[in-house]
C-alpha cells in the first residue's frame, strides 16, 4: 500500500476537508454547561460514515453520548490501532473578548477560530479524514482501525471508565494514540508517553442565609475569610503543597524519563513573553522550569466567588463563599486517595464547616518510550513534517489515557496538531489552528497508522 497515494489526497481534497472541519467547529458542544452535546455527536457520526467508517452513537450511562467507529483492514492484518479523542469544547465564556464569534468558525488569514479549533475538533477531523483517504485512495486500510469520540473529556470524562469496563471486548486493539496534543513550542510534533492525572474540587462555606451588612463582622463569621484561611494551610509560597501524605506514591522519573526531559528544547523566554510575564514562578531559569511543570503536582485555584463584585463598593459581608481548584497529579498518585487526604487535612486543621464536592478524576499514566507505537509516532513525523518529533516523558495536562494503560493494559502516545496550546488560545477567547496545521496534522495521523502497520 503506498502512503504517498493516501498523502495526495489528502492534499487534492484540502478544501473539502477544511469545509467539514468548520461544520463541525459551528456546532457547540459545551460539556460543561451541557450544550449541543447530542448535536454534535451526531455530526461526528456522519462525518465518520461519509468517510467509508462504520460508526455507531453509544451511551454512556448518565453521560454524553460516545461515537465509535471501525474500519477493517481487507488484508486480513491481526494487528488494530485505537484512536481516542474527544468532540466536547470548554465554555467559550468571557465572549466579549473574541475578535468573532466563538461558533463562527470564522477565517482570518491562515487563521480559523473557534472554540474546539485547537482543543479538539481539529484533531477528531482529522483522524475521520485520515482514515477516509486510505479508503478513497486504497481502498483500504493497512490495520484494523477503532475509534472513540467522546463528550466528557473537557469536564474530566467522568462517565467514561464505566464505558471502557462495560465495552473493554469492544475496544480490544494493539496500542492507542490519544490524538488531542498540540505542537512543541519549536514547531515540531509532541509525543508524550503519559499525561497528568487530576482531581478536581469545589470549596463551599456559608455562614449566613445572604450577604449582611458588613457592620456585623465582628460577630458574624465570613465565610469568604474561611476559606482563605483554608487554603493557606493546602500549600506554601514556594509550591508545596501541606496536606499530609500528599507525596508518599509520587514516583520519581526513571533514567530513561529523565534523559527524554533533558532533550526538551524549551525557550522559556518565548512562553513569558506570551503570557505577558516576567518570571517564572520558583524557577531560576527555563530549564528548572521546565523541570517543576513536567515532573511536580500542583494545587490551583481556578475560580473564587463570594459577595458583591459589580462595579463601585458596596459593603457587605458575605453570606457564602465557594471556590474549584483542580490538582494535577504525578505517577502514581491515585485522585481518589488524594481526595480523601484533603477532606482529612481540612479536618485536622478545623475546617469542617467547609464543604468538599470532587467533580473529577483522572489518574496519571505512562507508557515506555521503546513502544512501537512511540517509535511509530516519531517515524511518522519524519514521514508528515520532514523533521524529527520533540519526545517528552509526561504531558504536564490531563486526560483518560490512565484508562488505555492501565485499565486496557495497552501502550498509549498523546500526541496531535495544531499550534502551541500556549498559542493557539485554547480554553481562551479566540482559540485557533491554522488551515496549515489542520491538513499537516491529517497527514501526520495517516503517517501513523501507516507506520505502525508496517513495524515489527
Amino acid at each position: 500500500m503506498s502512503l504517498s497515494s493516501v498523502l495526495g489526497h489528502i492534499k487534492d481534497n484540502r478544501e473539502g476537508f477544511l469545509r467539514d472541519f468548520r461544520t463541525l467547529l459551528r456546532q457547540p458542544s459545551i460539556s460543561a454547561q451541557g450544550k449541543g452535546l447530542d448535536e454534535c455527536s451526531k455530526i461526528v457520526k456522519k462525518l465518520m460514515e461519509n468517510a467509508g467508517i462504520k460508526t455507531r452513537i453509544l451511551p454512556e450511562k448518565g453521560g454524553n453520548p460516545v461515537v465509535y467507529g471501525e474500519v477493517r483492514s481487507k488484508q486480513g492484518s491481526s494487528k488494530t490501532l485505537l484512536i481516542y479523542g474527544h468532540y466536547d469544547v470548554q465554555p467559550p465564556e468571557p465572549l466579549e473578548k473574541w475578535d468573532s464569534g466563538p461558533f463562527e468558525a470564522a477565517i482570518h488569514g491562515k487563521k480559523i477560530v473557534g472554540r474546539g479549533a485547537a482543543d479538539s475538533k481539529n484533531n477528531v477531523t482529522s483522524c475521520v479524514k485520515a482514515a477516509e483517504s486510505f479508503l478513497k485512495a486504497l481502498n483500504d486500510v493497512p490495520l484494523n482501525l477503532k475509534f472513540i469520540f467522546e463528550g466528557e473529556e473537557e469536564i474530566g470524562s467522568p462517565h467514561l471508565p464505566s464505558f471502557i469496563e462495560e465495552n473493554k471486548e469492544r475496544l480490544k486493539a494493539d496500542s492507542v494514540v490519544c490524538y488531542d496534543g498540540d505542537f512543541d513550542e519549536t514547531g515540531r510534533a509532541k509525543i508524550s508517553l503519559g499525561v497528568k492525572g487530576l482531581l478536581y474540587v469545589e470549596l463551599y462555606c456559608r455562614k449566613a442565609k445572604e450577604d449582611l451588612h458588613s457592620s456585623y463582622a465582628p460577630i458574624v463569621e465570613n465565610p469568604a475569610w474561611r476559606l482563605v484561611w483554608a487554603l493557606s494551610t493546602i500549600k506554601d509560597p514556594d509550591g508545596k503543597i501541606k496536606v499530609k501524605g500528599w507525596y508518599d506514591e509520587v514516583e520519581p522519573f526513571t533514567p530513561q524519563q529523565s534523559r527524554l526531559l533533558k532533550k526538551i528544547p524549551f525557550h522559556g523566554e518565548n512562553f513569558l513573553r506570551e503570557f505577558g510575564t516576567k518570571t517564572f514562578l520558583n524557577a531560576k531559569n527555563s530549564r528548572e522550569a521546565l523541570q517543576h511543570y513536567l515532573t511536580e503536582p500542583t494545587a490551583t485555584i481556578c475560580g473564587f466567588k463570594t459577595g458583591y463584585q459589580g462595579p463601585g463598593s458596596k459593603t457587605v459581608l458575605p453570606g457564602s463563599a465557594m471556590l474549584k481548584m483542580d490538582f494535577r497529579l504525578v505517577y502514581d498518585q491515585n485522585p481518589r486517595k488524594q481526595l480523601q487526604r484533603l477532606k482529612d487535612h481540612l479536618h485536622s486543621q478545623g475546617f469542617d464547616d467547609i464543604k468538599v464536592k470532587a467533580f473529577g478524576f483522572l489518574e496519571p499514566s505512562r507508557t515506555s518510550p521503546s513502544a512501537p507505537i512511540a517509535k511509530a509516532a516519531e517515524k511518522a513525523a519524519r514521514l508528515a513534517y520532514g523533521t524529527s518529533a520533540v519526545v517528552y516523558p509526561r504531558m504536564a495536562a490531563s486526560g483518560p489515557d490512565y484508562l488505555f494503560t492501565k485499565r486496557l493494559g495497552l501502550d498509549s502516545i498523546w500526541t496531535g496538531s495544531g499550534p502551541p496550546s500556549a498559542y493557539s488560545h485554547a480554553h481562551a477567547p479566540n482559540e485557533y489552528t491554522t488551515t496549515d496545521h489542520f491538513i499537516a496534522g491529517t497527514k501526520y495521523i495517516a503517517s501513523i497508522i501507516d507506520s505502525y502497520a508496517r513495524i515489527g
